[in-house]
């Protein structure tokens, strides 16, 4: 059978969490015998031409239709979203030109299940003709309105827009999901923002993660933090990393931060030991060789993929209680919680320093991945669901 997935970024290859969260999918539905076929809708700002598509990514079972569509604010976009009571963030990835090549594909195809990734994707869905015979699923991997209210807390001069934009999402996210058969959530406190609203509709299958054993020589005292930097909440936690953890920080730390979207202001700090990098072709194998992952998120929803992933690979973790929310960890057991700079660098140090507790929160982190977001867990899970 096929199935259309709409994505709000490209998938493959995978340059953050959420891509990988998405590839995830493709493999289970593949091991599910379905084809696929992924639209997705990329932010590219540096043209004016309408996005047409690219096929950038075909495998056996998977075939990627990419559109790079230009995200930067529109005046016109945000009142028409104001006066239409549309989220204007949701509105950015809106275009007709798109909205027309999906409803080809459906036309053509007749697909039993539409899924769409994330809620911003699901403002095409009441511009689309859906058979009522498919099966139509909102993959949520965050409560967006939460992420945009937690940024506001720490504004001053943006603190109303911010607000006024998360208002904007709470309303999308209580209502557009209303005429959708399915919700899924990556993380089980997701799971219950939507299921107080929609109890009947609502699932929590977790992203899947092999255990992998990592023979890759570590460099030694080195720690490492890798996400897009195009997600505000990784900017202000790295901004508050660097303002108030890295002046408590030993000088014999070598601290790595990569991902896409990398501001300039970041390449200022590049020191002998602070290494910065913009982009990252393989993020495994540039996590391998790293020996802590560090996760500095004040806020956000959903749930890390990057915590899980080097879970997976057995590296231990250090995260605010913001960014290990949705994961079932135990503080001192699979992962170190700390939520102010004073505990943040002196957990650094405790596990650089102590390779015995470094590598039994590697190992816990692994068990935890075993127990908890296995690929045979969330297959059965589907086949239960969608019969």
């Amino acid at each position: 059978m096929n199935v259309l997935i709409i994505a709000n970024k490209m998938v493959f290859p995978a340059l953050d969490g959420g891509s990988l969260a998405m590839q995830n999918l493709c493999e289970i539905l593949e091991d599910l015998s379905y084809a696929v076929d992924l639209v997705a809708i990329s932010k590219k700002n540096n043209f004016k031409s309408p996005p047409h598509p690219i096929t950038s990514h075909h495998q056996k079972q998977v075939n990627q239709i990419l559109f790079e569509k230009n995200m930067r604010f529109n005046f016109y976009v945000f009142i028409k979203s104001f006066l239409c009571g549309q989220s204007y963030q949701a509105s950015r990835f809106y275009d007709t030109d798109i909205k027309n090549y999906i409803q080809k594909l459906i036309d053509k195809k007749k697909y039993p299940i539409i899924i769409f990734e994330s809620i911003f994707t699901t403002i095409y869905f009441e511009k689309l003709k859906i058979p009522k015979s498919t099966k139509t699923i909102l993959r949520a991997h965050n409560i967006e309105h939460k992420i945009w209210e937690d940024l506001a807390y720490n504004q001053k001069i943006k603190k109303l827009a911010f607000l006024f934009l998360a208002q904007q999402l709470k309303n999308m996210e209580r209502t557009t999901p209303k005429n959708i058969d399915y919700i899924f959530t990556l993380s089980q406190t997701d799971n219950t923002f939507f299921q107080n609203i929609f109890p009947t509709k609502t699932y929590n299958i977790p992203v899947t993660f092999k255990i992998i054993e990592s023979k890759f020589k570590k460099q030694e005292h080195s720690i490492f933090h890798l996400g897009a930097m195009d997600w505000k909440p990784n900017l202000e936690g790295i901004d508050w990393f660097f303002e108030k953890v890295k002046p408590l920080i030993k000088n014999s730390v070598k601290i790595y931060i990569a991902g896409k979207s990398m501001p300039p202001r970041y390449m200022h700090y590049k020191q002998k030991n602070i290494i910065v990098s913009s982009k990252v072709e393989n993020a495994q194998k540039y996590a391998q060789n790293k020996e802590i992952l560090f996760v500095p998120l004040l806020s956000g929803s959903g749930i890390r993929i990057k915590i899980l992933e080097s879970m997976s690979l057995g590296i231990p973790v250090i995260s605010t209680s913001q960014g290990a929310d949705g994961i079932p960890y135990t503080h001192g057991e699979n992962i170190l919680i700390a939520n102010h700079p004073d505990d943040f660098a002196n957990a650094i140090h405790r596990l650089i320093e102590n390779k015995k507790l470094a590598q039994k929160i590697g190992e816990n982190g692994k068990q935890l991945i075993r127990k908890h977001f296995s690929k045979k867990y969330a297959i059965n899970k589907w086949k239960k669901i969608i019969n």
